[in-house]
């Protein structure tokens, strides 16, 4: 499946290398990500998001100084969540018990039991990319062979940056 995701410059000097990328931890969302990995029992450190090309994009990713990578990714390395579901779960881990991410707090009221297991299934479960309306993809790596094209986002912007805040 053709899988779009930015990365940084550093992640396509590593491809470019010829060697695997893998993501290191994100401290701010460290237990969130452990929840992704435990539930679609991910070989990794930290998830790898992207998204399908030709399919419903919540967002871009896009920030200054990214590279757009398209890679063509065998489907047995693949993991879909719902998008909209992922950012339920983003809002509602707050509400686990630490270090039990399956578990809400006893003091929750902001949502119920069942409806938290109900995102905790949906982000579990592995569907058709076309059941998905807004799919994300979730990879354990990036391999280099997988690179197909790449596009560095805002390239031009420190050429502005120097134009119009120069200092004196």
């Amino acid at each position: 499946m053709i899988v779009i995701t930015y990365q940084s410059k550093l992640v396509l000097r590593v491809l470019k290398s010829g060697e695997t990328y893998r993501a290191k931890p994100n401290l701010s969302l460290r237990g969130e990500y452990d929840a992704m990995i435990d539930l679609l029992g991910l070989k990794c450190e930290c998830p790898i998001f992207g998204v399908l090309k030709g399919k419903k994009q919540n967002t871009g990713g896009k920030v200054s100084g990214s590279v757009r990578l398209v890679l063509d990714v065998p489907d047995e390395y693949i993991h879909l969540t719902e998008y909209a579901v992922w950012a339920d779960f983003l809002y509602a881990f707050q509400f686990a018990k630490p270090g039990n991410y399956k578990s809400l707090r006893p003091d929750c009221e902001e949502l119920t039991v069942r409806r938290y297991n109900e995102i905790l299934e949906d982000l579990q479960e592995q569907r058709k990319p076309s059941q998905y309306e807004c799919p994300q993809v979730v990879l354990e790596k990036i391999d280099p062979s997988w690179l197909r094209n790449y596009h560095v986002v805002g390239k031009g912007e420190g050429f502005f940056r120097r134009l119009f805040f120069r200092k004196g």
